[in-house]
């Protein structure tokens, strides 16, 4: 019986999760370090492509881009995998690291609703329902926030934080940070949902102020520091500028 190349047999797989499974068993990598090469991408993510579930264009693009794989081969099974049947990981200039951001949006004034996330692996929500996309850094800009572990982004609407936060802005919350003190911009939940809002321990008491920069509209609360629950520190925004 004639004997058929390794490439031959993956040549012909079926499915686009069987072709990235092949790429993964070709670098020997374990899902964790292929996923880790792949970067802002979780093991779980892997894991559900291998089952061929799951899988976007743009995973195939990233993996072709990061491993040299054929893209025509990983999205359609034809050609080769590799026309130089060598494949090797791209030198890449720089890391980059993904910022999730979420399906769900913090209120400056009142009122915001909280989604919780759910289905975490690697700091990465597993649920396509939860995330609008991603925002992506070097890894040096994010490297003093864990390479961005545990760091979320989404938008908040209202007017209570101008100047410094116009609605519609994109604020970036690291809930690693949700203990008090520092005094500084947290997202918060104080009885109406999720808002972003700067607090302020008042010394020598258990009370906190929840603060609004916009005090020409909205006064300062007092609240009990038991009646405030803090999910994150904001730690960075992006908003247009008009």
């Amino acid at each position: 019986m004639r004997e058929r190349s390794a490439f031959a047999i993956i040549r012909f797989m079926k499915t686009k999760g069987s072709r990235i499974l092949a790429v993964r068993q070709k670098l020997q990598l374990t899902q964790t370090a292929f996923a880790d090469m792949l970067g802002g991408v979780t093991r779980g993510a892997v894991g559900n492509w291998e089952r061929d579930q799951g899988i976007k264009e743009e995973n195939l693009e990233l993996i072709s881009e990061r491993t040299g794989v054929s893209y025509e081969w990983l999205a359609t099974g034809r050609g080769d995998m590799d026309p130089s049947q060598n494949v090797a990981p791209i030198p890449r200039p720089s890391s980059l690291v993904r910022i999730p951001d979420l399906n769900l949006f913090g209120s400056l004034g009142g009122g915001g609703l909280l989604e919780v996330i759910s289905g975490v692996d690697n700091g990465m929500p597993t649920d396509p329902d939860q995330l609008r996309g991603y925002w992506t850094f070097p890894e040096y800009m994010v490297s003093a926030f864990r390479n961005g572990r545990g760091v979320y982004a989404w938008e908040v609407r209202g007017d209570s934080m101008e100047p410094t936060l116009a609605g519609g802005s994109v604020v970036f919350v690291d809930t690693e940070q949700n203990q008090l003190p520092p005094d500084d911009i947290y997202a918060l939940d104080a009885g109406d949902g999720l808002v972003v809002k700067r607090l302020r321990l008042v010394p020598r008491t258990p009370h906190i102020d929840v603060i609004s920069d916009n005090n020409e509209r909205y006064p300062t609360d007092r609240l009990l520091r038991d009646e405030v629950r803090v999910y994150g520190r904001i730690i960075g925004w992006f908003q247009w500028r008009k």
